[in-house]
């Protein structure tokens, strides 16, 4: 798996996002990857295997990584104040938690995988948090996302409709489709463009009927 230099737009990219802390990377970025995570699954999770790589294995405990990454998993923003709570929240939610660290070496020393087993769905997603609150995802499904070009935006985006990625050519200009995973309920789409993803546009990919979810595979 190949490191990728990341290019920050702004100085707010390097400080970190508003958040509940104690780190930024640690932390909010902990958070965004439970998030993503819990919005590709579209389930309701009653079994979440975590397991940290390199100095989230290290610091998981102290920084609150792990309970940054369920908060994640619950639908919270990093600057959510339930976040401390987000292990008891669960739990009362019916959520069994199991927390593992792996010695491997992994390119990245902050990188994490979650294992969320839900009611009808399976999810098996490895995020990196690379600083100042961003995230990349690295694996969905055990499909590698290095294949991905580095010049080019990409999103994963989970439907019930084979025929949705048609209605993206209206909020999209130019994209093409990377890879596709198929299970009985949805198909998860990974695709890229050359156009910017922003907010504005996330909000409208998501409201294209047959769209459960559409999550930015770097950012």
């Amino acid at each position: 798996m190949k490191k990728r230099n990341l290019k920050y737009k702004s100085a707010f990219d390097i400080i970190g996002p508003i958040m509940i802390g104690p780190s930024s990377s640690h932390t909010a970025g902990a958070v965004r990857i439970g998030k993503a995570a819990g919005e590709l699954l579209q389930d309701q999770v009653e079994k979440l295997i975590v397991t940290f790589y390199g100095s989230f294995a290290e610091t998981y405990k102290g920084h609150g990584t792990a309970v940054a990454i369920v908060a994640g998993i619950l639908g919270y923003e990093p600057s959510d104040e339930r976040i401390p709570q987000a292990l008891v929240l669960a739990e009362k939610n019916g959520m069994t938690i199991e927390f593992l660290t792996s010695q491997k070496k992994m390119p990245h020393a902050n990188t994490v995988n979650l294992e969320l087993i839900g009611q009808v769905n399976l999810l098996n997603l490895t995020g990196v948090s690379i600083g100042g609150g961003n995230i990349q995802i690295t694996e969905l499904n055990h499909c590698s996302m290095d294949l991905l070009d580095d010049r080019l935006n990409p999103l994963a985006i989970l439907s019930n409709d084979k025929e949705v990625i048609q209605s993206l050519k209206e909020e999209l200009r130019d994209f093409h489709v990377v890879t596709t995973q198929q299970s009985r309920e949805s198909t998860l789409f990974i695709i890229e463009t050359m156009q910017e993803i922003t907010q504005r546009i996330l909000k409208r990919i998501r409201k294209i009927p047959g769209i459960a979810a559409a999550v930015p595979i770097r950012g």
